[in-house]
């Protein structure tokens, strides 16, 4: 299938209706948690500068189950199994508190909107 080519500085044309919209169900997305290991210690989602000091990193994605749906590693030094399970915790338990974060500004949204 040949798609039309667009010239470089043509924008796209898009509608928007702020009356017409569809909601989209988050229950079933995982989040992401990168903890990146510097030293001894674990920074979860670390700046670019904290990670220009890593060793490694561990991105795990996380489900509301807590199930994991992924784990990249990146850096080159290695990880032993248990440190790898110990980034898994923590990451865990920095999932569950994003997604009640997450949940909690949803709601105050849909809140807001509903009073309008």
């Amino acid at each position: 299938m040949l798609l039309p080519m667009s010239l470089p500085n043509e924008q796209p044309e898009v509608d928007i209706s702020d009356e017409e919209f569809l909601q989209f169900d988050t229950s079933g997305v995982p989040v992401i948690v990168t903890l990146t290991k510097v030293g001894r210690h674990y920074i979860v989602d670390a700046t670019s500068e904290e990670e220009s000091q890593m060793s490694s990193a561990v991105s795990v994605s996380i489900n509301r189950q807590g199930r994991i749906c992924g784990l990249t590693k990146r850096g080159g030094a290695g990880l032993d199994p248990s440190v790898i399970l110990d980034m898994i915790s923590v990451a865990k338990h920095a999932s569950e508190q994003l997604i009640n974060k997450l949940d909690s500004e949803i709601a105050a949204a849909e809140a807001c909107e509903e009073e309008q």
